[in-house]
């Protein structure tokens, strides 16, 4: 059985040029942006509606800066960089959660949401390391970074969460 990164490594590789690969990383993003709206919709634990509507403005973000570089030919002028003092992502305090709030179809959804973020991280790493133009390699990159960001901060939200369940 192949791991999701050999299939996203495959996947790449098959691409017809940057492109295609710019097309599926746009549909991938509106994808992501459909599915955390649907859950940020369906959410009346604030912390949780307001982690999928975050994630989802992150993700139409991102088809905004692939949009540009589809229509105009432009990169976006971002960094991933953190001003010192500054977190990269909003904290959220989740703290407020009361026993008996966290289902597993809490717990499923945000794993289904690291998966994701996993695999858009992996695919423009791969899509970064097959590019020869630098100034895409850097484009590409960025975007990796992006996505390894929301799956650490899903991941510590899922962490504390789980924890939280583990102790009552």
């Amino acid at each position: 059985m192949r791991s999701v990164y050999q299939n996203v490594v495959e996947e790449v590789k098959n691409l017809k040029g940057i492109e295609e690969a710019v097309a599926l990383a746009i549909e991938r993003e509106r994808e992501a942006r459909d599915f955390y709206l649907s859950k940020a919709a369906l959410m009346d634990r604030p912390k949780f509606k307001e982690l999928y509507e975050y994630l989802a403005n992150e993700e139409v973000k991102h088809l905004g800066y692939l949009e540009d570089y589809r229509d105009k030919r432009e990169l976006a002028v971002t960094s991933t960089e953190i001003p010192s003092g500054q977190s990269f992502t909003p904290e959220f305090d989740i703290g407020q959660i009361k026993v008996g709030e966290i289902t597993l179809g809490d717990a499923g959804i945000l794993v289904a949401a690291l998966r994701h973020e996993r695999k858009s991280e992996d695919f423009y790493s791969e899509v970064a390391k097959r590019t020869e133009d630098e100034s895409l390699r850097e484009f590409f990159v960025m975007l990796a970074g992006y996505e390894r960001s929301h799956y650490e901060l899903i991941d510590s939200f899922l962490e504390e969460i789980t924890r939280f369940r583990m102790q009552t």
